[in-house]
């Protein structure tokens, strides 16, 4: 049951993404990553308190990383 409904989510997120930027491609692919290790890296019952952090700074980065990679590859970018 948790596997299908971990499959489910999975497969709703990717779907939202079909639509988006590719900066807001790279903000939900670093708030999956950072939700991810920061569940992981959490100690104790703290790793909920873990993945908002994680997801949030995860964000952050995705789509600052995204945009730059999309600043260098057009030179028409403003």
């Amino acid at each position: 049951m948790k596997a299908t409904t971990v499959s489910l989510l999975v497969a709703a997120i990717a779907f939202l993404a079909v639509g988006c930027t590719p900066t807001q491609q790279g903000a939900a692919r670093g708030a999956a990553a950072g939700a991810a290790l920061g569940a992981i890296i959490a100690d104790g019952d703290d790793h909920l308190k873990g993945a908002a952090i994680g997801a949030g700074v995860g964000a952050v980065t995705g789509a600052a990383v995204s945009k730059k990679k999309q600043q260098r590859s057009s030179p028409y970018y403003y």
